[in-house]
């Protein structure tokens, strides 16, 4: 009996032993994360940039399409929601300056162009008036006709900052049409203040264009809430003053 049992007990044993071991099992290897694809940038957030001044039309053209219009040197597009003109040079080969048509669906921040001088958070075009651009940037006012201008265009305010060190000697400006009720009664208080001082000839001959500082604390309050229509930045954005001798 217990010979039966030695021999069951080394049978036991034996199985043990010649057992194959069960298969590992195979760790799949890990995913590879898919690479993020890099953001397209939108035309207008192209166009709207400091970069774009001094750049090749040709290459602008490249981004945007051709221009929808070209006239002195004025080329115009209209892309995400933005009406641009990109003024180019004499010969039509380098932007300038860059002009934004500000509308309610270009509402673009003023981060790319002013960098940390738009304030924080950005300063939005929606959100500039005229005293905000002076805040942000100073600058003096300028018109092309306050009196006797005809009826072949309406008369036109600008607010204009010439470059300076801390905007890399850019020119900045933004204007508005003689049209709106805030405009009108700003510019007709400046012309009225500028005739007693002066003479009417003085206002017909814009000759407060050579010495914008005189009268600015007659227009500045008038137009410190009022909106301006178009923003500009680049170089050469200089008011053409006329004869100021």
């Amino acid at each position: 009996m217990a010979a039966i049992a030695a021999a069951a007990l080394m049978a036991g044993c034996s199985d043990s032993k010649n057992e194959a071991p069960a298969p590992a099992t195979a760790t799949p290897p890990a995913a590879t994360p898919a690479a993020a694809a890099p953001e397209t940038k939108r035309v207008i957030d192209q166009l709207f940039d400091t970069e774009t001044i001094g750049m090749n039309l040709a290459y602008v053209e490249k981004i945007a399409g051709p221009a929808m219009r070209s006239e002195q040197h004025r080329h115009q597009f209209r892309t995400d929601g933005c009406e641009v003109t990109l003024v180019s040079d004499d010969a039509d080969k380098v932007v300038n300056s860059v002009e934004v048509s500000i509308t309610p669906s270009c509402n673009l921040s003023l981060a790319p162009v002013l960098g940390s001088m738009a304030g924080e958070p950005a300063t939005k075009l929606a959100e500039l008036s005229f005293g905000r651009f002076e805040q942000l940037l100073g600058g003096n006012y300028y018109a092309d006709c306050l009196t006797l201008c005809g009826n072949a265009a309406d008369p036109v305010v600008y607010l204009q900052a010439e470059g300076s060190r801390a905007t890399g000697f850019m020119d900045f400006s933004v204007q508005a049409p003689m049209v709106e009720d805030a405009v009108l009664d700003a510019t007709s208080a400046w012309r009225d203040a500028m005739t007693k001082a002066e003479s009417e000839d003085y206002v017909l001959d814009t000759r407060f264009n050579c010495e914008p500082q005189r009268f600015k604390d007659v227009i500045a309050p008038g137009l410190k809430n009022a909106k301006p229509t178009v923003f500009s930045f680049g170089r050469g954005l200089k008011f053409e003053q006329g004869d100021c001798n």
